[in-house]
């Protein structure tokens, strides 16, 4: 979590966010898309309370120079990125593609985007956890708070979805911030989780043939009812008693 309380370091800062994608884009060839937590490139704002006035020094635009700087990270490094920008309203995730265009926006705009859209190599992808995002295959949560989202395990399960969530790290001047960013299976297992260290990064592959064929074999569940605890076989199947016979002498 940076402290920022200037547009010159909030520039600083994009720029520091390009580099390190650049730079795992060298060490992580495979990497399709990248994902930075709340608050992640404006700061949280700092002092007793939050700093009303500091804010308002930091607060961007979308787009503007920071998605400019964080456009061409993805255009240099051809990976996708969800980053967290400081607006006037709130905060708020985009979603980019490698060609540096903002294709999906959650949260503090009133731009008319989808809340689900085809993300890298054709994954469907939500920035929200809510309703809409059932039909996606990739859920992707950056809470600013521990209690901000549903616990991710059964996010992933209610959804038959993905689930990323990047939880904001380390020690801002002000407060400690907890960490444990994971990436949660369709099934609910844990397939990767970050601890509470500065710049923790953690890299897992995701399957979209194993995720469609998953759902297109989930069967939902049914509620038990007495008809349902009944016999295994149909009554109608099942031949009537005979009446004992006896041979005649």
């Amino acid at each position: 979590m940076p402290r920022l309380r200037t547009r010159a370091e909030v520039l600083a800062n994009a720029n520091k966010i390009r580099q390190m994608i650049e730079g795992l884009k060298l060490g992580l060839p495979g990497l399709d898309l990248v994902i930075f937590p709340a608050y992640s490139t404006h700061g949280l704002p700092q002092g007793d309370g939050h700093d009303d006035d500091a804010m308002l020094n930091t607060v961007g635009s979308i787009p503007g120079n920071e998605t400019a700087v964080l456009a061409r990270a993805c255009r240099n490094a051809q990976v996708w990125g969800v980053f967290s920008l400081g607006c006037p309203a709130e905060h708020t995730l985009v979603l980019m593609d490698d060609q540096g265009d903002i294709v999906q926006a959650h949260r503090g705009t009133d731009c008319d985007m989808p809340s689900v859209c085809a993300g890298p190599k054709g994954m469907t992808v939500s920035l929200s956890d809510g309703h809409s995002a059932s039909a996606a295959e990739l859920i992707v949560g950056c809470p600013v708070e521990s209690t901000a989202l549903p616990a991710p395990q059964a996010l992933a399960l209610a959804h038959h979805s993905y689930v990323a969530v990047a939880n904001a790290a380390g020690f801002d001047g002000v407060r400690c911030h907890f960490g444990r960013s994971a990436v949660i299976g369709f099934d609910g297992h844990t397939l990767g989780e970050c601890g509470e260290e500065d710049y923790g990064i953690q890299f897992v592959q995701l399957s979209k043939r194993l995720i469609r064929e998953a759902r297109g074999q989930a069967v939902p569940p049914q509620g038990i009812t007495s008809a349902s605890c009944g016999p295994r076989s149909h009554p109608a199947s099942r031949a009537p008693a005979e009446a004992p016979h006896h041979p005649r002498p």
